[in-house]
């Protein structure tokens, strides 16, 4: 593997400021080489979420190094892991995460307004994503107007305007029927296709066998599955 986008070393993550502290990381070890469509398992109360949050500089180690794009993340300061979330990382939510009152156009747009690039300049790149992912006749509508699947598509669009580094998926299609669930990640697989760096976060051992490799998280340790 070239040069990881991801690297996680020694990650530890500690939740208490008085001893015995929740110990919740153990000595994460992880890399994620450019393009890899990963997938991490966990159940309830094995880290998975506080990796997550980790992995989407949400939060910050308490000890360790996490590295991505080649730079240094884990000792960012708020402003810094702002800038990174909104350049860098494509997040697709479980519950979407619109804003009810925006358009399906103006939700995709609203990354826009935290950087550098002009909406209005912008249009025409939003409308192509939108038609790449099947809701070019659905731009003036809002968030109620649409299927749970059309609102995952719409999260998947807005999670690609500012062409991220990597996507991280959350339980992807944990809110959607099976039939809807499985064209979500038909249009995930694709994201891949085209080169797309994708991380999933799933508790469903059906969903992530969709990706090329799989890790599995355990009482604070990563561990890969077999291939």
């Amino acid at each position: 593997m070239s040069k990881p986008i991801i690297s996680l070393t020694g990650i530890h993550k500690y939740y208490g400021e008085v001893e015995p502290r929740l110990h919740v990381l153990k000595g994460i070890q992880l890399d994620v080489g450019k393009g890899e469509f990963v997938s991490i398992m966990g159940t309830s109360g094995s880290g998975k979420s506080t990796l997550l949050n980790l992995l989407g500089c949400l939060d910050i180690p308490t000890q360790g190094t996490y590295e991505l794009g080649g730079q240094d993340v884990s000792q960012m300061t708020d402003d810094e892991l702002s800038r990174i979330r909104n350049e860098d990382i494509g997040f697709i939510f479980q519950s979407f995460q619109l804003i009810p009152q925006l358009t399906v156009l103006e939700n995709v747009q609203v990354p826009l307004l935290y950087g550098d690039s002009s909406i209005s300049e912008n249009e025409e790149h939003c409308r192509s994503i939108l038609e790449s992912v099947g809701l070019s006749h659905r731009l003036t509508h809002r968030p109620s107007q649409l299927s749970g699947g059309e609102c995952q598509r719409v999260a998947i669009a807005r999670s690609l305007i500012n062409d991220p580094l990597i996507l991280l998926a959350d339980e992807p299609t944990g809110n959607l029927d099976s039939k809807t669930g499985q064209e979500v990640l038909d249009l995930i697989d694709s994201l891949h296709g085209e080169g797309r760096t994708v991380i999933m976060i799933t508790h469903d051992q059906e969903v992530a066998l969709r990706a090329e490799r799989q890790v599995r998280i355990y009482d604070g340790l990563v561990i890969e599955e077999p291939s």
